[in-house]
């Protein structure tokens, strides 16, 4: 069932990754704990987890969609963590790619009596643009994020996806396109694209998804990024803030208002082993409602994947995010 608008304001969410191995094609003991320590946490809308590969058992946000299309794509070809295409050509599959996660984490939410404790469950897509860039990365002007066929491509591909992923009924589906803030810079793009391009292959998935959509774009905001968003049909903007205050000066409320869109609001750090405050994020959230109203979703700036392998760096996460949730309950009783 598709939730109201209105019902997101200071709800919270994580953007999917946590710093532990990926085990998800052998037991999935860390597979299955991260998704009852996220339920645990108190998230209103968790992501299905995605974990970090080993340099035996490589995994990432490129190869979890990308392995699988290899399959019955020849002129893919993976070696460990490096993709190549052979020509340009990519063909489409009959099924939906990348959702086995996602389809193991409605399970066992629903066998383990977890998922009535939800308001809803949130998925993650990796955008066309940044699967693109995962294909041939030796050579940034040559990846396949340069190539609009590639990329078109992908897009059809991953439509299948996000259509899919909204049949399973997870509430809000996000398309990761942390790439673009490498291929729209302030006022030109890097490769030939237009601007009308970039937004006809994010609405092409868009409309595939019946509930909420969202596009996660971190780091630096710049005016193009802002620009082609605002001008998608994406109902919410992801981005950071809690390590880039910078960002808190792009979007007014009025754009937000005119483009009738929410903001994902990053309030915590995903790369800093700091736990914030409940009272740390509680102003940070107090100031994004006064500059953006009360269209905001409490969020982790991105994955924390990065931290793997630094001690305690698993607990170091759940404490914030235990935080956030705190943080956000508190104050939406406050503006109740």
């Amino acid at each position: 069932m598709k939730i109201d608008l209105g019902d997101l304001n200071l709800a919270t969410e994580d953007v999917g990754s946590l710093p532990a191995d990926d085990d998800f094609e052998t037991d999935r003991k860390n597979v299955n704990r991260a998704i009852s320590d996220k339920v645990s946490v108190g998230l209103d809308y968790p992501s299905y987890p995605q974990l970090v590969g080993t340099t035996t058992s490589p995994m990432n946000m490129g190869l979890q969609f990308l392995r699988p299309l290899s399959l019955n794509n020849p002129a893919l070809q993976i070696k460990g963590e490096e993709i190549s295409l052979v020509g340009d050509n990519i063909s489409e599959p009959d099924q939906a790619i990348g959702i086995e996660r996602a389809e193991h984490f409605i399970s066992f939410l629903k066998h383990n009596g977890l998922r009535d404790q939800l308001k809803g469950i949130r998925a993650c897509v990796t955008g066309p643009f940044t699967l693109a860039s995962y294909i041939g990365t030796k050579n940034l002007m040559m990846c396949g994020a340069s190539k609009p066929q590639t990329v078109d491509s992908l897009g059809r591909i991953l439509g299948k996806s996000c259509r899919r992923l909204s049949e399973l009924g997870f509430n809000i589906i996000s398309i990761d396109e942390p790439f673009l803030s490498v291929i729209l810079g302030a006022s030109r793009l890097l490769y030939s694209y237009d601007q009308e391009f970039v937004v006809g292959v994010l609405n092409s998935l868009i409309r595939e998804i019946s509930n909420f959509s969202s596009i996660h774009v971190c780091g630096r905001i710049t005016p193009l990024v802002k620009s082609i968003l605002l001008a998608t049909n994406v109902n919410i903007i992801d981005h950071e803030f809690s390590q880039l205050p910078k960002n808190l000066e792009v979007y007014t409320k009025q754009d937000l208002e005119q483009a009738e869109k929410f903001l994902a609001y990053g309030c915590i750090s995903s790369v800093d082993l700091r736990i914030e405050t409940v009272e740390e994020i509680t102003r940070a959230l107090k100031n994004a409602q006064k500059l953006f109203g009360h269209r905001t979703i409490a969020k982790p700036d991105c994955g924390f994947g990065g931290l793997k392998g630094i001690p305690e760096a698993y607990q170091i996460t759940l404490n914030k995010l235990r935080n956030m949730v705190q943080a956000a309950r508190e104050l939406r009783k406050e503006y109740a």
